[in-house]
């Protein structure tokens, strides 16, 4: 598939999961943590979606991290599970057990942390292919 196929497939996908989980274009931006115009964008496919805003939207959308790359690949996005967090994580139960979070702002960090670690990982990724690509010129 091309990259204006995927952008096209991506955007009938968003649009699809937003209207599913009943959110308006305001609040999924909203949760995602940016523009309204730039939501307007990714939906109407007409515009590239940038790679640091792929957590925001699987957030905003409920789905688990790495389903716009799967999306933009051809595949199916996967929804997340917030009981799927890693029980024995030491960062996530120290958010789980403080008893002066109410569930909204526990779920809300959660959230932020596995951005955060996903974040990490494709600036790893990048680091890496940035090595690779050194070793080969040399």
């Amino acid at each position: 598939m091309d990259e204006r196929g995927a952008q096209e497939l991506l955007a009938a996908r968003v649009r699809a999961r937003r209207m599913e989980l009943g959110l308006s274009v305001r609040k999924a931006a909203e949760s995602a943590e940016m523009d309204r115009n730039t939501w307007s964008y990714l939906e109407d496919g007409s515009r590239r979606t940038a790679e640091f805003k792929y957590a925001g939207i699987e957030r905003a959308l409920r789905w688990a991290p790495g389903s716009v790359a799967a999306i933009l690949g051809g595949g199916e996005p996967t929804p997340a599970d917030p009981a799927v967090a890693v029980e024995d994580d030491e960062e996530i139960a120290l958010v789980r057990s403080d008893p002066r979070l109410s569930d909204e702002m526990r779920e809300r960090i959660i959230a932020l942390i596995l951005e955060r670690r996903q974040r990490d990982k494709a600036a790893a990724i990048e680091d890496t292919r940035r090595m690779i690509d050194l070793f080969r010129r040399s």
